[in-house]
């Protein structure tokens, strides 16, 4: 097929389509009646309660689910049980956090108790070397 072919294919296509939606899209004059059926319409779907639907999107996902109540309490049940454990699990986390920081503080107390009995040692050693001094200026 050449390229004028083409082109006037084409140009037969689009004046088809172009003239379909010239009639597709032409005025045309509203039937007696309509503004009436529109409102009794309108009337009848606002005297039918709606459900209301939340405008959430997991909304979407959970609705069809939780509407088994044994699914529902299923559900509540895990979501203790996650809540519990997260609880017991921060918990014994503060606790070994509140141990470990007891065990430095001891550790702490240690080491200062033990600088101090060195020191008094070192006094009473040295306070025995000058008695045994005295004694022996003595003699």
């Amino acid at each position: 097929m050449t390229e004028t072919n083409m082109n006037t294919n084409m140009k037969k296509e689009t004046s088809g389509l172009d003239e379909a939606l010239r009639s597709a899209l032409q005025r045309q004059e509203v039937p007696d009646g309509f503004a009436d059926q529109v409102m009794a319409r309108v009337a009848a779907q606002k005297s039918v309660p709606q459900l209301v639907r939340r405008a959430s999107w997991l909304s979407l996902f959970t609705q069809p689910i939780f509407t088994q109540p044994i699914i529902r309490w299923a559900a509540l049940a895990a979501f203790a049980t996650v809540m519990i454990f997260g609880v017991h699990l921060y918990e014994m986390r503060r606790e070994r956090a509140e141990g470990e920081a007891a065990k430095q503080r001891l550790m702490l107390a240690l080491r200062v108790a033990g600088s101090k009995l060195q020191l008094a040692k070192a006094k009473v050693n040295e306070m025995n070397a000058n008695e045994n001094q005295n004694r022996q200026v003595k003699e």
